[in-house]
């Protein structure tokens, strides 16, 4: 990545994200301000971005409370839902590289990564078919 994402917690547990240089703004903060602490979705987004990429739909979206999340044949775009309408396109390796990074800061361990696949083919009716890239089998 270009730019390094740095994710903690505030004084009150909530996420926050820090960036180097300012590329990774709109990314990092839908991922702390629309995913929060549900580790579930990244799968769904990593999801959407491989179900794009493989050709199996042409476009895939996540729409949350701040931001929308859009996977195209180009590779990803982040559009900011307040007022300013800031936009950001990332390639396919840097927008799963930082959902990769902020999974690992929301559930570090396997256990946690097997219970977020765990809740996600529950709420998707499907096997997640990334678990391999999880380091899961």
């Amino acid at each position: 990545m270009r730019d390094r994402i740095t994710f903690s917690r505030d004084q009150y547990g909530a996420p926050s994200a820090k960036t180097d240089t300012g590329h990774f703004n709109l990314l990092a903060g839908q991922l702390i301000s629309d995913i929060i602490n549900y580790a579930p979705d990244l799968l769904q987004l990593l999801d959407k971005i491989d179900r794009v990429r493989t050709g199996q739909s042409p476009v895939e979206e996540y729409e949350g409370n701040s931001a929308l999340f859009q996977a195209t044949p180009d590779g990803v775009l982040v559009a900011d839902l307040e007022d300013d309408g800031d936009s950001a396109t990332y390639t396919f390796d840097e927008a799963r590289a930082a959902i990769l990074q902020y999974l690992d800061f929301l559930a570090p361990s396997a256990a946690q990564k097997q219970d977020a696949v765990a809740r996600w083919e529950a709420e998707s009716g499907r096997a997640y078919p990334h678990r391999a890239e999880l380091g899961l089998s």
